[in-house]
């Protein structure tokens, strides 16, 4: 079953933006594209005079729907029958691919943010968190991420986060009734039964707030992750906590076993569940690095970074980002992040003595220079549909970050 695309009316708020976006879907100019919406804006509907099939229908309408215009699709069997007061256009040449293929050469990052505004709001924000004792973090954090993701772009359209501050304000109430919990069971230990008990019960409690780290990291992912959308598709993330207790495990054990030779292949071995179980939409990501391939970089860090005074461990970063991003797929395209020790030193030196010598003043701008590092030198390359992923929702709570937050424990991969 083929379907023929008529847009009825166009009703969105930037006419420049969704005529940009109407070229991309149909593979016209933008000024063709801005004459449809003149021309929608009027009253005149447009209809599409190629025929699209069904799948490639669906995905298109939806993508248009959200951009405000109206859509109607008509399954088309025999002859198409002429549109009344339509605008008469030109058919966009046949081409092999579907018309919201993305060409992989603009598969690029960009970050559109500053200094300023980030300062803007984080001073609004500590205002706030100040006047309300500390309540206001929750929205401050959610606040900020909003901001750095809407200004993140990738081949043009820009990220969106979906966290509230409800929900992060949940998930500590929850934390912190457990922490509570069970610092009164340490308590009427401690004081019923006898200190060292009460010593035994607190090294209990450290021991399982420890080992539950590895599932708490997969909450907060997960969460993190369920608030990520890009064209209103959202990220998801499907590892499970006990998977990642046992990669942690085994991984601690056999480095400190083997002195801290068997850290790259358990770094890899990390690296693989985080990637492998991020999924954007109904497309998986897929990382093929391997411990070996890594061993003797890893090898010349350790000998070098002490002869170097510490110098030679932006080196082995940029090496160990380069080569995670380079191994790192999705669909049929495999990202690529070719940065250089020279180039990382700079950025985080600079950054340190920004920071150190405005007191504090200038983390935002550090905060934007590592956002523009990173969407400057990250690119996607390879063959991959955009317009072809589907939504699969998998949503999750907030508990699992606001944990790691309260015993200071970061989160980002990466």
């Amino acid at each position: 079953m083929s379907y023929q695309i008529t847009l009825n009316t166009w009703s969105g708020a930037n006419k420049v933006e969704a005529a940009d976006k109407l070229s991309k879907v149909f593979r016209f100019d933008n000024e063709k594209a801005t004459t449809i919406v003149d021309h929608l804006c009027q009253g005149q509907p447009w209809r599409f005079e190629r025929r699209i099939p069904d799948h490639q229908a669906d995905l298109a309408s939806t993508h248009l729907r959200d951009l405000g215009f109206s859509v109607n699709l008509q399954p088309v069997d025999g002859e198409i029958e002429p549109l009344p007061n339509s605008v008469v256009m030109s058919e966009v040449p046949e081409q092999t691919d579907s018309p919201t293929q993305e060409d992989s050469s603009s598969n690029r990052f960009k970050f559109q943010g500053d200094g300023r505004s980030l300062l803007n709001i984080s001073l609004v924000n500590l205002i706030k968190t100040v006047f309300t004792l500390g309540i206001y973090r929750f929205w401050a954090k959610t606040i900020v991420r909003q901001y750095i993701w809407s200004q993140t772009l990738f081949v043009g359209d820009r990220f969106s986060y979906h966290g509230t501050g409800k929900e992060l304000i949940r998930g500590a109430v929850l934390f912190g009734g457990i922490l509570i919990l069970l610092g009164l069971i340490n308590a009427y230990v401690f004081f019923t039964i006898g200190a060292v008990e009460g010593e035994m019960v607190s090294n209990l409690v450290s021991f399982i707030i420890l080992a539950l780290l590895p599932a708490l990291l997969v909450r907060a992912w997960r969460y993190r992750l369920s608030r990520t959308a890009w064209r209103n598709i959202r990220f998801s993330f499907r590892g499970k906590g006990m998977e990642a207790f046992f990669v942690y495990l085994i991984g601690v054990f056999l480095t400190v076993v083997t002195l801290g030779f068997y850290w790259p292949y358990f770094k890899m071995k990390t690296e693989k569940f985080w990637r492998e179980n991020s999924w954007f939409g109904d497309v998986q990501f897929r990382f093929s690095g391997a411990g070996k391939d890594f061993f003797k970089k890893y090898l010349f860090a350790v000998i070098l970074t002490p002869l170097t005074l510490g110098f030679y461990l932006f080196w082995f970063a940029a090496e160990l980002k380069k080569y995670l991003w380079s191994h790192t797929h999705v669909g049929g395209a495999t990202f690529h992040f070719p940065i250089t020790g020279k180039d990382y030193m700079k950025l985080k030196v600079t950054n340190f003595f920004l920071i150190l010598f405005t007191f504090g003043i200038g983390f935002p701008w550090a905060v934007v220079r590592n956002q523009n590092f990173v969407t400057d030198n990250l690119t996607l390359a390879g063959n991959i549909e955009l317009d072809r992923i589907i939504q699969e929702m998998k949503d999750s709570g907030a508990f699992g970050e606001e944990a790691l937050d309260a015993i200071d424990v970061p989160i980002d991969f990466g």
